[in-house]
């Protein structure tokens, strides 16, 4: 599941359309206060976030996120009109896995969200090494 927090109805209704088109099952929220609810209920496997939105923005939402240990790891891209330098770093180091700048191809989106599912399907797969009664976990 992916959840796109965005404010502007068509991007983000164009937005899922597009994931879901491509397989994938996603849902939309206009707001923090539509998504907190949801994500403290069913954690995605990923979160594509807007940065200007009335109420809380995009970079404290982030910020919350990063914040709190069940959310810590979850993969989130930042898709905004907001394309400085300053704004990207900012959000990277706050902790977004990757940064979009609107308007973006959505091929582009797409194959970013796969990269970083892939990476995450990685690391949460245990690999194990079984040798008679001796197992070992691959981390």
């Amino acid at each position: 599941m992916i959840y796109c927090v965005e404010d502007d109805d068509a991007i983000r209704e164009l937005m899922i359309y597009s994931l879901k088109t491509a397989g994938f099952e996603a849902r939309g929220f206009a707001d923090a206060e539509a998504f907190w609810p949801v994500i403290e209920q069913e954690l995605p496997d990923l979160v594509l976030l807007d940065v200007m939105m009335p109420g809380q923005d995009g970079i404290s939402i982030l910020q919350q996120l990063r914040s709190q240990s069940y959310t810590r790891d979850l993969p989130v891209v930042i898709a905004t009109a907001r394309g400085t330098e300053i704004d990207k770093v900012q959000s990277l180091d706050l902790g977004a896995d990757d940064y979009l700048v609107k308007p973006f191809a959505f091929a582009e989106l797409l194959a970013r969200v796969r990269t970083l599912l892939r990476r995450g399907s990685r690391s949460q797969e245990p690999q194990q090494l079984r040798v008679a009664d001796l197992e070992l976990d691959l981390l």
